[in-house]
Parts: C-alpha cells; structure tokens; sequence
C-alpha cells in the first residue's frame, strides 16, 4: 500500500507543481496589460483552474503524507521530512491566503477600487508557494537519490 501512496503523492505533487507555474505565468501574463472586466475574467479562470487542480492536491497531499508516515514511520527520525513537513504546511498556509487575496482582488474589482497592492501581494505568495513545491522536490529528491514513485512504477513492469 506504501507504493500506491507514494505514486499517489507524487503525481499529486506534479499536478500541483505544473498548475501553479501555468496559472502563475497566465496571471504575471494578463493582469497587467487588461481592462478590469478582463482582470476579473483572469481570476475567475485561474480560481475555477485552481479549485480542479491546486485545491484538491493541497487537501490530499497532507493526508496521502500522513498514510506514509503512519505506514513507513522510518521517515519520523530524519530530519530532512521535519523540514519537508513544515515547509509543506507553509506552503498551504500561503496558497489558501493567496486564494483570500484573489477573492479581495475580485471584490475590489467589482467595486472599481485599484488593486495594484493586492495584486503584488498575490504574485510574492504564489511565487514563494511554488519556490517552496520545488525546494520541498528538490530535498526529497537529492536525499533518496532519485524519485521513488518512478522506481516504483518502472518495477511494476519489470
């Protein structure tokens, strides 16, 4: 069952990893350069984008962590998961408030009230949420090596 959550993670984590560099670029790409009705039109793609992709692997990313943790506790005593798990939950602190600053962004947007400010705030946490995605790859593959889910998948066909 360890394998299967493994994968599950892994493919979670790219889903999640893929989503925020696109929606990232898209917003950095139109935000700037369109009317408000086009601005409020972004958000709203890039929230409806986002609740099908980034929502669900923030929701079950922990949990699929956790069925790990509890089926393979050998990763508890290092220390290297004590840094994954923390940078894992400040991240989806920062994406859930990124998520309240596009919500304020839209609210704003409605009125007709300027949003620039918001709009920096937003870029500053989905660029941090989507540098800490890769730093927390970045350990977990330099310390095994490799991606295990990779070698998981390719053993089944072996």
């Amino acid at each position: 069952m360890y394998n299967i959550y493994v994968i599950l993670h892994f493919v979670l984590m790219i889903v999640w990893v893929v989503s925020a560099i696109i929606l990232d670029f898209k917003f950095l790409k139109g935000f700037n350069t369109g009317s408000d009705e086009e601005k409020i039109s972004l958000l709203r793609n890039v929230r409806s984008v986002s609740d099908r992709t980034e929502m669900p692997a923030s929701t079950f990313l922990p949990l699929l962590g956790v069925l790990m943790l509890i089926e393979n506790n050998y990763w508890l005593q290092l220390g290297v998961m004590h840094g994954k798990i923390l940078m894992a939950l400040v991240t989806i602190g920062l994406y859930h408030a990124a998520r309240g600053i596009s919500g304020r962004m839209m609210a704003a947007l409605d009125a007709g009230d300027a949003v620039n400010g918001l709009a920096k705030r937003y870029v500053v946490f989905r660029l941090a949420v989507l540098v800490l995605l890769v730093l927390m790859s970045a350990m977990i593959i330099s310390y095994k090596g490799g991606i295990s889910a990779l070698f998981y998948v390719r053993s089944w066909f072996n």
